[in-house]
């Protein structure tokens, strides 16, 4: 078998007329038909031929499906990640000089300056696509337009308020009054910090200071569990008050995905809401700001008036968005740093650090903090000893023999629970344990993993599966947005009742029942992508690492999936992935962090 036959069996999309570079790498199964197919197109119409350019194409093509704003010229050699492939046969391609690389791009007739008419821009070593340059330009604009105006004064009754529910020398203070006096405010911080009870404190405050004058707010998540889950949090904020004018006040402040928000319009594929139709809210709160894209922050903070208050919540420590872009990331920038660089942007940032959610000696906190810092050996020493963190580094070992069992038996559990129509039991069993992979394919993978599982409960439970798809204690999880049924993509719920008349249970606030035919795309999740599981919380998590080298595994990868742990977590993966892992941080190509921070 030749070097080029081997590698083209890491790739099922082949291009077979691609020819000399264009050809090698998608063999590699670093380029696919797309990228090729557009680098050829536009160096046709814009009659380029020569190959290292159309490799530049093609690649800036290929990089914002995998996340990246750019490519950046001199260390594309080393960024580039393909799933299952050896890192070491990607460096072994016929890359291009930098030098030479850069200067063929700057001549080439395909690059522009960002004014229209071509379709690529170059900016130092970044290399756009037109179009995302624009988003780019974009986001920077309406983010530097909001960094002008002034913060006002916070009237005195509201002072007050926000002063009782979350004291006076706090970040969670400090970050409410930046939302209260100016145009922009962003609260960052991991799992349990408090950035949840912060928003809720400051509508509670402005609910109970001027309840005659509460403004006009709009709450969004970028998917729908986050938006109902905020919801949910705020509710029980507010009830907590004992206040019931303050409650019904907050009622009016109805949580939804951006898409709804914006009025997407999948007849028309656009956004009713745009820079030429405003939101009409005089507040906008963004959660889980680190899920979303460049291009969808670019439209909604330009649905957004401009006399309005965008404040923007996450936590910039975790995974990005799936989509292009690092937008949170960008914006918090260094502002976490011990002596952060002066920037007008540093003064609307706040950090939050203490840890609410877990007990202060926890193990899961200070291993999540030793992964975020890159700490391998700290991390490591944690993972020895203690119940809340359980380390598997051998599959065949007692240890993995031991966890299996337990999930396993969770997943019995939840398969008696649904037999039993116990449809609350069976949701709350949901949460107790989940299975979280870095990739979806492979014995370490979800499918593995899925199989496995549903494999040992056909031993238990024989006949379980004979008759379909679907089995009483199936874990599903919607795949896409269904604004019927008011069900959105990683919305998880699972199957209860006998085969004859078997329902799907999901949990909106209430339980929420559907008959099976009315689902729309959906699949098993008994196993589940590490990135799936942003914006969920569990009891314990399973973290499964590949048995080999990864450009996947990064630290945010693995700090996410320990977050989402509420008591204990097994991780299951060699030392030596493990310290790769942590060394390994995401380096998404983009130019707004230093647009912003610069």
């Amino acid at each position: 078998m030749t070097e080029r036959t081997r590698l083209a069996a890491h790739s099922p999309l082949t291009v077979v007329h691609a020819t000399g570079l264009l050809a090698e790498f998608n063999d590699a199964g670093v380029l696919g038909p797309l990228d090729i197919t557009a680098a050829r197109t536009v160096a046709r119409l814009h009659d380029e031929a020569d190959e290292a350019v159309m490799l530049a194409t093609a690649l800036a093509v290929r990089s914002t499906r995998y996340g990246h704003v750019c490519v950046r010229l001199p260390t594309l050699r080393e960024a580039v990640v393909v799933d299952r492939t050896d890192p070491k046969e990607i460096e072994a391609l016929p890359w291009p000089d930098p030098e030479a690389w850069a200067a063929a791009v700057a001549g080439s007739r395909l690059v522009g300056d960002g004014s229209g008419g071509h379709p690529l821009v170059l900016v130092d070593d970044r290399l756009y696509l037109e179009r995302y340059y624009r988003f780019e330009q974009q986001v920077t604009d309406l983010i530097r337009s909001r960094l002008r105006v002034p913060q006002g004064p916070v009237g005195a009754e509201l002072g007050e308020r926000l002063e009782a529910l979350l004291g006076n020398s706090t970040s969670q203070h400090r970050a409410a009054l930046q939302a209260a006096g100016g145009k922009l405010a962003v609260i960052a911080g991991g799992p349990g910090t408090g950035k949840t009870h912060t928003i809720g404190a400051l509508l509670v405050a402005l609910a109970q200071a001027d309840p005659e004058h509460f403004p006009l707010v709009a709450v969004c998540a970028p998917t729908g569990k986050a938006a109902a889950r905020l919801g949910e949090a705020l509710y029980d904020q507010a009830a907590a008050t004992d206040d019931p004018a303050v409650s019904e006040t907050l009622a009016q402040v109805k949580p939804s995905t951006i898409h709804r928000l914006l009025g997407w319009t999948w007849d028309r594929n656009r956004f009713v809401r745009n820079e030429h139709n405003r939101l009409p809210h005089d507040l906008v709160i963004v959660d889980e700001m680190s899920m979303v894209s460049l291009p969808l922050a670019s439209r909604l903070l330009g649905a957004v008036r401009d006399d309005a208050t965008v404040v923007l919540v996450g936590d910039p420590f975790q995974l990005e968005s799936i989509e292009a872009g690092t937008v949170l990331a960008d914006i918090v920038g260094p502002a976490a740093d011990p002596d952060p660089p002066a920037a007008p942007i540093r003064e609307r940032v706040t950090v939050l650090e203490r840890v609410y959610r877990f007990e202060e000696d926890s193990r899961i906190a200070s291993f999540a903090d030793a992964v975020r810092r890159g700490d391998g050996t700290s991390a490591l020493d944690l993972l020895t000893g203690g119940d809340q963190l359980r380390w598997v580094p051998d599959p065949a070992g007692g240890d993995f023999e031991e966890l299996w069992a337990t999930v396993v038996d969770q997943r019995a559990r939840l398969v008696d629970l649904a037999q039993h129509h116990d449809a609350a039991g069976a949701l709350a069993a949901l949460g107790e344990v989940a299975v979280l992979c870095a990739h979806r394919q492979g014995p370490a993978g979800v499918s593995g993993w899925s199989r496995q599982i549903e494999s040992a409960l056909d031993e238990r439970y024989p006949g379980l599966r004979w008759k379909g798809e679907w089995y009483p204690g199936r874990p599903v999880m919607i795949t896409r947005n269904d604004y019927n049924l008011d069900l959105y993509n990683g919305d998880i719920g699972v199957a209860v009742g006998p085969q004859e008349r078997m329902q799907a249970v999901f949990e909106r606030g209430d339980l929420r029942t559907f008959p099976l035919s009315h689902l729309t795309e959906h699949a098993t999740v008994h196993a589940m992508t590490i990135h799936k599981s942003q914006g969920s919380q569990f009891d314990q998590v399973v973290v499964v690492l590949p048995d080999e080298e990864s450009r996947l595994l990064t630290r945010e990868l693995l700090y996410t999936a320990v977050t989402r742990a509420k008591a204990q977590v097994w991780l299951v993966g060699s030392e030596a992935v493990i310290r790769q892992a942590i060394h390994r941080s995401v380096e998404r190509a983009s130019g707004l962090g230093d647009l912003l921070w610069r």
